[in-house]
């Protein structure tokens, strides 16, 4: 019996420390707990609350369902009495309409309960699986993140980790045992934000966690709002070239931009923003690497965030300097095609979605991302180019002979290439064709786009 008291005296301390975590990303005293004195026997003792703090809180003014693991309480260990707290929350959620989130911090199951928590996970992924389809649900990665509940993230429109937090299917030893890697960087934050894409943003503070899920809160389940930014102000330095960060900044409600997936996949910028106060999801190719082209892990970063903002009613605003896919064959060989298509059928069967031409649009560049057959309005820039191929390879291709013959072959090249792009890619001769609607002027962006914006949703 002392075993006992002593755990159960460990679980009540360490809880408050749970709860102060809690506490300091909601608002002030409103989280109202739920399940406080569920527990289990275990060969350790009594765990009252299960290693699991359950309830309700808010999140600036929105209610929100909120679970955490608490490592402190025997490692935050997944038991079949957390497995019912979880679910239940999960369920609560769903049947409020409020948003879920999830505070991980566990070492994986609870082995001492043998085969019966392999069915405990599949309840908490069946409630995940209703709840990811009814509600807005983040994850904060508080520390570890070990064994099944892993894959939880994959069930999350977003999630936020501390800087320090690991997560892996099995213990980060375990999988480096066998290999040269540092079991330090297994798991880690840097391998889930450039490599995998699992994590969308990294905070060090529990001041940043605190505005980073406000921000997303708000951006998701307030998605009209007043705006104090002009709705006509002019853009002003934009031009073809200019990089997605100054389109962004100029054309949208003024620091509103939460970014998406910041180091995976940086040929694309992704996120949310308000333009006139409306929530809209952005994808912007970022020429600046590999010139904008579509890669594997590209089409996979523009895929989730299109089902986010389709999830939720979102309209989607295509930011266009693509030259086309990557010319790689490892690429190639691997999921580009899949990849691409599955994109391209999550664009063809998503939300309202606007194009905007602000640089190149070659190939797959203009069919993924302006094709006005797909899209419920397409515009360009006046210097945009739009075409089959880059103007150079066209050149190459078509006066060839002709740059063979010449004198100064590179200066030749140029030559061709320009006569063919202002004869054949500008965007006026493009909007001739029909396969545009409008061609703006930079300095006219934030302006067109709010009225676009504003017809498209109105349209139900």
């Amino acid at each position: 019996m002392a075993q006992s008291r002593s755990l159960t005296s460990q679980t009540k301390a360490k809880e408050k420390d749970t709860l102060a975590f809690i506490n300091g990303f909601i608002d002030d005293n409103s989280f109202m707990e739920t399940d406080m004195l569920v527990k289990s026997v275990t060969p350790l003792g009594e765990a009252t609350g299960e290693g699991v703090v359950s309830g309700f809180g808010c999140i600036g003014g929105m209610q929100t369902a909120i679970f955490a693991t608490d490592a402190a309480v025997m490692k935050g260990s997944i038991g079949e009495g957390a497995v019912e707290k979880i679910t239940r929350i999960i369920n609560s959620a769903v049947k409020t309409g409020a948003p879920l989130i999830a505070v991980i911090d566990t070492s994986g199951a609870r082995f001492g309960e043998g085969a019966r928590i392999l069915g405990g996970y599949g309840k908490i992924f069946d409630a995940m699986a209703k709840a990811y389809d009814s509600v807005t649900t983040v994850c904060i990665l508080k520390g570890n993140n070990f064994g099944m509940m892993s894959y939880f993230t994959a069930f999350c429109d977003f999630v936020v980790a501390l800087d320090k937090s690991v997560m892996a299917t099995s213990s980060p030893l375990i999988l480096a045992s066998k290999t040269k890697e540092d079991v330090a960087k297994v798991g880690s934050v840097a391998v889930h934000t450039a490599k995998t894409g699992l994590i969308h943003a990294v905070v060090k503070t529990t001041a940043e966690l605190k505005k980073t899920v406000k921000e997303f809160i708000s951006l998701t389940e307030e998605r009209i709002a007043d705006s104090a930014d002009d709705l006509n102000r002019a853009c002003k330095g934009l031009k073809v070239g200019a990089k997605p960060s100054a389109i962004i900044k100029e054309v949208f409600d003024k620091d509103t931009f939460l970014e998406l997936r910041a180091d995976y996949a940086p040929e694309v910028v992704t996120g949310l923003a308000r333009l006139g106060g409306i929530t809209v999801g952005i994808a912007a190719n970022n020429a600046s690497v590999n010139e904008g082209r579509l890669s594997s892990n590209s089409a996979v970063k523009i895929s989730e965030l299109v089902i986010l903002c389709d999830n939720m009613g979102i309209p989607v605003i295509n930011l266009v300097d693509c030259a086309g896919a990557v010319n790689d064959l490892s690429e190639e060989n691997s999921r580009l095609i899949r990849d691409v298509g599955i994109m391209l059928y999550n664009y063809a069967n998503t939300t309202k979605k606007i194009s905007l031409v602000v640089g190149k649009a070659i190939g797959v560049g203009y069919t993924a991302f302006a094709a006005n057959s797909m899209y419920d309005y397409s515009a360009a820039w006046t210097d945009a180019e739009i075409g089959v191929m880059d103007a150079s390879a066209t050149a190459r291709l078509i006066y060839g002979e002709e740059i063979a013959k010449a004198k100064d072959k590179k200066k030749a090249e140029e030559k061709f290439a320009d006569a063919y792009s202002e004869e054949n890619m500008s965007a006026q001769n493009v909007a001739t064709l029909g396969l545009l609607d409008n061609v703006i002027k930079p300095e006219h962006t934030r302006r067109f786009l709010v009225g676009i914006v504003q017809t498209f949703l109105s349209a139900r």
